[in-house]
C-alpha cells in the first residue's frame, strides 16, 4: 500500500488533523518545551504574524483574545500566542476571564492577588503583577474574588487599568469571557487595540458569531480577525501540500 493510500484510509476513519490539537498544558515543574509544544507554537506562528501586521502603527497595543460561547479554547490560545509575543516585545498577560479563571494555572503562579483586588482597591497594580518561566512575559491573574467586579470590565476603571499597563508594556495580550455569556466583554474590547475571536470549528453556530460579531461592532471594539480552533481535514496535510 502506498503512503497516499495508507494516509487516505486513516483520513476516512476521521483521524488526522489540519494541526496539533490545541489543548491546555498539564501542570509540570519541567522548564524545558516538549515537542508538541513547539508544534502548537510553530502552527500559531501565522497568528503572531497576522497580529503585527494588523497593529503596525500601533504603539504597545493592546489586544482582546475572546470567544462567542464557553469552551472554544481562547485561553489556550493565548498561552501560545503569548510566548510568540514575549519573544519580541515585553509582554503581559491579563487574565480577565471572570467567570471562569484559568491562565494562573496554566502559567503555573499564585493567583492570591490580581485583577479583582485592583478594581476592588484592595491593591495596586504593581502588587498584582508576577513573571513567568518565560523571559519578557508577565501576568494579572483574576485574583480571589472575580464574579464582584463585572460591572469594572468595560468601565473607565478598566480602561485607566490598561493605560497603566501600557505604560510599562510593549504589548499587552487579554484573555476575556465569553461575549455570549458576558456582554461587558464587548465594552471591554472597545477600550482595547483590536480583538480577536477565536471559534471551535463544528460547535459553535454561524447565527451565533454572528451576533457576537455585531455585539463588539456596536460597543466600538475593532474586529481583528478569527482564529478557527480544532478544525480537521479529512485529507491529510502532506496531500494538501502537494496539490
Amino acid at each position: 500500500m502506498s503512503r497516499i493510500e495508507e494516509a487516505l484510509k486513516k483520513a476516512q476513519q476521521g483521524n488526522q488533523d489540519g494541526g496539533p490539537a490545541l489543548e491546555a498544558p498539564k501542570r509540570s515543574k519541567r522548564r524545558r518545551r516538549t515537542k508538541d509544544e513547539i508544534a502548537k507554537l510553530s502552527y500559531l506562528a501565522t497568528v503572531r504574524t497576522n497580529l503585527q501586521f494588523s497593529l503596525t502603527d500601533v504603539e504597545r497595543p493592546c489586544v482582546m483574545f475572546c470567544s462567542a460561547t464557553r469552551k472554544e479554547g481562547v485561553s489556550t490560545i493565548l498561552y501560545y500566542i503569548s510566548q510568540l509575543m514575549a519573544a519580541e516585545y515585553r509582554t503581559l498577560v491579563v487574565d480577565s476571564n471572570l467567570l471562569n479563571p484559568s491562565l494562573h494555572e496554566m502559567y503555573e503562579v499564585s493567583n492570591d492577588k490580581g485583577l479583582s483586588d485592583i478594581y476592588l482597591r484592595k491593591a495596586s497594580l504593581e502588587d498584582c503583577i508576577q513573571s513567568t518561566r518565560f523571559n519578557g512575559l508577565d501576568i494579572l491573574t483574576t485574583g480571589q474574588d472575580p464574579r464582584e467586579c463585572f460591572r469594572y470590565m468595560g468601565s473607565a476603571t478598566a480602561g485607566k487599568m490598561l493605560k497603566d499597563c501600557r505604560s510599562r508594556y510593549e504589548c499587552i495580550l487579554i484573555d476575556a469571557p465569553p461575549v455570549r455569556d458576558c456582554p461587558d466583554t464587548a465594552a471591554l474590547g472597545a477600550h482595547c487595540d483590536g480583538v480577536v475571536l477565536v471559534i471551535r470549528a463544528r460547535k459553535t453556530k454561524k447565527q451565533i458569531v454572528q451576533y457576537v460579531q455585531s455585539q463588539l461592532a456596536n460597543a466600538g471594539a475593532h474586529e481583528l480577525g478569527v482564529v478557527l480552533n480544532r478544525m480537521k481535514y479529512w485529507v491529510p496535510g502532506f496531500i494538501y501540500r502537494r496539490l
